[in-house]
Formats: structure tokens, sequence, C-alpha cells
């Protein structure tokens, strides 16, 4: 198959080849951020890299970080831009945001497009690859993780315990004597390790105490017209109440964006929340709070992560620790008004 050019992924991304060249060359032309994207995304689908020699990396700039998002949709992730833009520039950082759409063959391409590009340091707001870590570490380029690891990984994880948000929300439920409890969540087989430790969580807690129903959408895929996540909390959520039976009392979105998709759902059934059924999430977005009800959540301290993330990034681009560091954060439980006492 033949490779890629420079003027394949400008006729791509609807520019001139200059602009391809001064993009990727890092020169300052004043060329938009929106047009950037447009060529990291052109070169990324044709899997086009710059050249560059991996044997002989070394960074040209250290003073432009990339985050890596899996899905931009969901409101955590600009959320978390947001955060790592702010801090990354009191730092003295510019930023680039990719958006990989929770597909791996993007990730790739996309990492191998910043090893190109020599970026001075990689933040991922998802658990990466472990070969493109083992990469990061024989070049030596910082990386930093903001979500969850298995143990070993080699790079900078700033995590969440994520089992122990689970808990909180079950032990929440139970105080509440709720018993009957569904949780809403992706499709098994592309469940991230954070969503699996959250339902962990759960299951831990109302073992023995109460029934835990857990119910997996069929697909993860984005939506041209719609909120994948939302939707999956409204359409599941239809089919759960309406097949009848012993519903739940409580339903839970892995994250607030499902959530919102519950609410929307029981309150089209003609069910009030929380007098009849009580819902909750995962996430703690600054939407949770002004949706009606006021959902409660469970606070994943974003901008706490975010801060300590970019520290070790930046120790490693100075030279103050060349070591893996993991920080683990303790999450925090937000009680609003769309959870109370199970109606019996």
């Amino acid at each position: 198959m033949k490779k890629a050019t420079m003027q394949d992924v400008a006729k791509l991304a609807g520019v001139s080849q200059s602009t391809v060249s001064f993009v990727f060359s890092g020169a300052d032309m004043r060329i938009s951020e929106s047009t950037k994207q447009k060529v990291f995304e052109a070169a990324s689908e044709l899997g086009f890299v710059p050249r560059g020699k991996l044997k002989n990396y070394h960074k040209v700039s250290d003073s432009v970080l990339a985050l890596l998002v899996p899905n931009m949709s969901n409101l955590y992730y600009p959320a978390l831009a947001k955060e790592v833009d702010e801090i990354a520039a009191a730092k003295g950082y510019g930023l680039i945001v990719i958006n990989t759409n929770r597909s791996e063959t993007k990730e790739a391409r996309y990492f191998k497009l910043l090893i190109s590009l020599k970026v001075a340091g990689i933040l991922y707001g998802f658990t990466p690859a472990a070969g493109e870590m083992e990469t990061a570490r024989r070049l030596g380029l910082p990386v930093a993780i903001v979500g969850e690891t298995e143990p070993g990984t080699a790079a900078d994880c700033v995590s969440l315990n994520s089992g122990l948000a689970g808990e909180l929300l079950a032990e929440h439920l139970l105080h509440f004597g709720h018993k009957k409890i569904a949780v809403i969540t992706a499709p098994k087989h592309s469940i991230t390790l954070s969503r699996k430790r959250r339902i962990d969580g759960m299951k831990r807690v109302l073992s023995g105490r109460a029934e835990l129903i857990v119910i997996s959408g069929d697909t993860e895929q984005e939506m041209e017209h719609a909120n994948y996540e939302i939707e999956l909390g409204y359409q599941k959520t239809k089919e759960l109440f309406e097949i009848g039976g012993g519903r739940p009392t409580a339903v839970v979105g892995i994250n607030d964006m499902t959530a919102i998709g519950i609410l929307k759902a029981l309150q089209e059934l003609g069910l009030k929340v929380p007098e009849d059924v009580s819902c909750a999430g995962f996430d703690n977005l600054p939407v949770s709070e002004f949706v009606s009800p006021a959902l409660t959540s469970v606070d994943h301290l974003t901008a706490q992560r975010t801060r300590q993330a970019i520290d070790l990034i930046d120790d490693k681009i100075n030279k103050r620790n060349k070591y893996p560091v993991t920080v683990d954060f303790q999450p925090r439980l937000v009680v609003r008004s769309s959870t109370q006492k199970a109606k019996i």
C-alpha cells in the first residue's frame, strides 16, 4: 500500500501543503487551532507520519503538551481538557487536544504522530495501550495518565479509587433502604477499567444485602445526531421499566451522562425522581447540579488530579524525577435531590 504524503494530508484536510508543513514543523504562523486539528485528524486517518527517527528522539520544543481523550461528546472530557489547558498554560505549556473516538487504530496513529512532532509530553484521559507506554519509556517521552491502569505501567498515573466510588454510592442507596438497584453501563466487551471497578465496588457492598442488576449496552459507537451515553441511559431505562416485573427502586448511570439519559426516560415514563425511583451517577459534572432534579454523583476530583498529572509531567521534562509515579485520589460522594428513601 502506497504511503500517504503531505500532499494527501493537505487534500483531505482541505488546506494547502505549506499549511500542513507549518503545522508539523511547529512554526508560529498563526494557524488556528481548528485548522491544526483538521491536519492532525487527516494525518491520523491516512496513517501519515512526518519524517523523524524514533531512535534519535529529542524534543524540539519543551513547551507543547498533548492530551488524548476517548470521547469529547461526554462532558467529562471537555471539562478535563479545560483544566489541562488552564493549568498547563500557567506553567508555560501550549496544548494539543486529540479525540480518539474510542478507536484503538486512531490512538496508535496519533501516538506515532505526536512522537514525530516531538511534543514535550503526553497526557491520557483514559487507559492507553501498554505498547505505547513502553515506547514512550524507551524514548524518554514523559507520559501521565489521568485514569486507571494496572500495576507496573511504565508511566505516571493519577488515578481515582473507583472501587471506593462504587462502594460509596452503594452504601448511600442502602442507607435509604433500596433493595433492588440497577446500574446501566457500556457493553461488557468495551467496558473500561474504571467502570469495571465502580461496578465491582457496588457488588462488594450490596452482596447479600440487596440485588444489583447490571444492564449493558449493545454497542459503543458515537452517534451523529445524539449523544451515545445519554441515549444508552435513556433506551435501557425505557426497556427496563416497560417489561414490567419487579422494578428497581434506584437506577445508577455508570457516569453522569448516562444518568442524565436515565432521568429523561424515567420522567417520560411518568415516574417521579426521587419519589418513585432514585437516580445517581459518577463524575460529578458541573451540569449535574443543574439538571432537574439535581443529580447525586461521585466527585472524581478532576481539577486536583489534573494539576497533579501536569506537575508529574513537568517534573519529568525538567529532570526532577525519572521514575514512574502513581498517585491514588479518594472519591467524594455528593448527595443531591435525585436520591431519597426507597418507596416501599
